[in-house]
């Protein structure tokens, strides 16, 4: 995977992005790390939305929104890699920036699409790893143990795309974009859709 010809965008635009990829969940949605909720203006009217959220101070400000906007389910205190859900629970899976925080990958994807029906929607937006012998991977290789410790688990050199594939999805497909960080520094973003 090259980003090198990747759009650039800055962080408005990609937050439009990150927003119009939310709105396409539809039925269940299941929101992985839900964070306080930042993502709630942009799902479509009529979902039935259930949150997971294993940071407790985030999950507490998460459930007062939550309610605050007429979604009655409890949000879940766990992470990606183990659901409290059963089998074919949800028709949509959104994270939005938490694939770089997961412990494990493999068993976060295996999670979400066993908790999907089959058909069901994946939509990840995520910052993730530059082109390898690249000066901002390098970058990312060198901050990655800081971030890890102080960004509750961030890893900005994350790779997921063939995971994807690799846990069962079909229809994978990927938008990729550079985000302007800083002058001269723009990170690889991207939005993954795909399908159990």
């Amino acid at each position: 995977m090259s980003t090198m010809n990747a759009p650039r965008v800055r962080w408005p635009e990609l937050d439009a992005i990150r927003r119009r990829a939310v709105a396409t969940a539809s039925g269940t949605v299941l929101e992985a790390g839900a964070g306080r909720g930042d993502n709630f203006g942009s799902f479509a009217p009529g979902i039935t939305w259930i949150g997971l959220e294993p940071h407790a101070a985030s999950r507490s400000a998460l459930a007062r929104t939550a309610r605050a906007r007429g979604h009655t389910h409890e949000v879940l205190d766990a992470r990606c890699e183990r659901i409290p859900l059963d089998d074919a629970h949800v028709d949509s899976v959104v994270a939005t920036f938490v694939m770089c925080s997961v412990d494990d990958v493999a068993a976060s994807l295996a999670e979400f699409y066993r908790v999907l029906v089959p058909g069901g929607r994946l939509v990840l937006v995520d910052h993730l790893a530059a082109s390898p012998g690249t000066a901002m991977r390098r970058l990312q290789n060198l901050i990655s143990p800081i971030t890890r410790r102080l960004d509750k688990g961030c890893r900005y050199n994350r790779e997921i795309t063939a995971d994807i594939s690799a846990a069962g999805f079909t229809d994978v497909a990927a938008e990729w974009y550079r985000m302007d960080a800083f002058p001269g520094v723009t990170v690889p973003c991207a939005v993954h859709t795909a399908r159990a």
